[in-house]
């Protein structure tokens, strides 16, 4: 007797089992259906919480940089005559005005030897000493001349020695080539002196050279607010807390009347404190904004935002902001308001800033506040927004933990599906050997029914021929 197959009806089968347990399985399986469907609504709530977050942690740099005093200690500095001179200033610096009048530079000693008639032009018809003499100090390098040495030579053995003098050959005309000796530091004690002493002889200068400076060593004078300095170098600092200046070009006035002027200024900026205040407001505006936008309600729970009812993005972002209207405070307890430095409220609760009132209030105890470390909230960081802020974002902190949940939330669902996928694997190999067993006895009752018909019609046909 033929056995109906578990997977479709054959032609010895009554029933279709195959049909029979896939829709049976179709209601067993309604549960997982719910499952998938709470892990997917999970999983979206997870992805608005890491949204959330991204933004959350954005406000935290936010919030650092406006914390951190040491940028906000900074100064500007105007230059009228930047060609002649540059100004520059430290933290230590004062706020002030200085005219500035440049008489001198400090400008390094250039003699020229000339009288040569070409580059290697023998320079002394005998041996002996090329002297440099430090003019402050009396020391005296020499450098040893013979008859066979050349200008060339002669300069390649001055800039080589200890003198402080580089040397080079110059040519002033077509056939006439002079020495030039510069001192290689600035200032009037770098001055030097030249002779050439033969061999056994008395100091004389080089055979057939003319000696000459063109440029006299000196040393840089100016005159600030009327009153006169000098230094060794063309860098002075000291004479105004500091602020450095550095004489640009060369300077040689004959009397103050006619030197050269610039005006240089010292200034507070407000541009790092107004810049991380401006972006305390945006990045408060862009946790706002995301806030609103995963928490909208409606009457249709498809439009719902899926953090719709989320009582701990609620409270966070209250806190939030009753920490901001609190105001910016230093340990001293000083305290300014947002709302009193241009920072208000859009009427969808963004934040905007008047740049005007701000740069005004940061002329006040708002810029000293700043420039001294301040917070948001409270007076200390523990207290403060920043802290608060931090503090939700570490692990066991109100956003973390709330994430946490929800991923916890998902494992124990696919968990649930997990023994339910086992479980229904028993259910549907129940179904299928239960209607196959029905099948199977169904269809042999068919059989015997079948044959029972053929004998009667045999028998009743018999009965007739008879």
């Amino acid at each position: 007797m033929a056995v109906g197959s578990a997977n479709a009806a054959t032609a010895t089968s009554v029933l279709d089992v195959a049909s029979i347990v896939s829709g049976l399985m179709q209601v067993e399986s309604q549960p997982l259906t719910k499952l998938d469907a709470k892990i997917s609504a999970v999983n979206t709530k997870v992805s608005a919480m890491g949204s959330f977050m991204s933004k959350v942690s954005a406000l935290q740099t936010a919030l650092d940089k406006l914390a951190d005093s040491t940028q906000f200690n900074t100064l500007g500095t105007t230059n009228s005559n930047s060609n002649l001179l540059s100004v520059a200033a430290t933290s230590g610096a004062s706020a002030g005005s200085l005219a500035v009048q440049v008489k001198q530079s400090a400008l390094p000693q250039q003699t020229l030897l000339s009288g040569f008639t070409s580059a290697t032009a023998l320079v002394s018809d005998t041996a002996g000493s090329f002297n440099l003499t430090n003019s402050a100090t009396g020391a005296v390098v020499g450098v040893d001349v013979t008859s066979a040495t050349t200008l060339t030579d002669l300069a390649a053995l001055v800039t080589a020695s200890s003198a402080g003098v580089t040397a080079s050959v110059v040519q002033q005309t077509d056939s006439s080539y002079a020495l030039l000796l510069t001192s290689k530091s600035v200032g009037a004690a770098q001055a030097f002196g030249t002779d050439f002493t033969p061999t056994g002889g008395t100091a004389t200068v080089l055979t057939g050279s003319t000696v000459s400076t063109p440029q006299a060593a000196s040393d840089a004078a100016i005159r600030v607010n009327g009153i006169d300095y000098t230094r060794s170098s063309n860098t002075f600092t000291n004479i105004l807390p500091g602020v450095t200046l550095t004489l640009q070009q060369s300077v040689s006035a004959a009397d103050w009347a006619s030197a050269s002027t610039a005006t240089v200024a010292v200034t507070s900026s407000n541009a790092n404190a107004a810049s991380a205040i401006s972006g305390l407001v945006s990045a408060y505006n862009d946790v706002y904004s995301l806030y609103k936008s995963l928490t909208r309600s409606n009457q249709d729970a498809m439009l719902r935002g899926p953090l719709n009812g989320d009582q701990t993005v609620d409270n966070f972002m209250g806190r939030v902001r009753n920490l901001i209207d609190a105001g910016v405070k230093d340990g001293a307890g000083s305290t300014v308001y947002l709302y009193d430095a241009g920072v208000t409220t859009n009427s969808d609760g963004t934040l905007k800033v008047d740049s005007t009132k701000l740069n005004m209030a940061l002329t006040g105890t708002l810029g000293s506040i700043l420039a001294t470390g301040a917070h948001v909230g409270s007076t200390t960081r523990s207290n403060s927004l920043d802290q608060f802020v931090a503090d939700a974002q570490r692990a066991g902190g109100m956003l973390a933990d709330s994430n946490t949940s929800k991923q916890a939330l998902i494992k124990d669902y696919n968990d649930q599906k997990a023994a339910l996928n086992a479980k229904l694997l028993d259910v549907k190999a129940r179904y299928t050997a239960q209607y196959a067993k029905l099948d199977a006895m169904l269809t042999s009752m068919q059989q015997t029914s079948t044959a029972l018909a053929g004998a009667l019609a045999s028998l009743t046909a018999s009965t007739k021929n008879d």
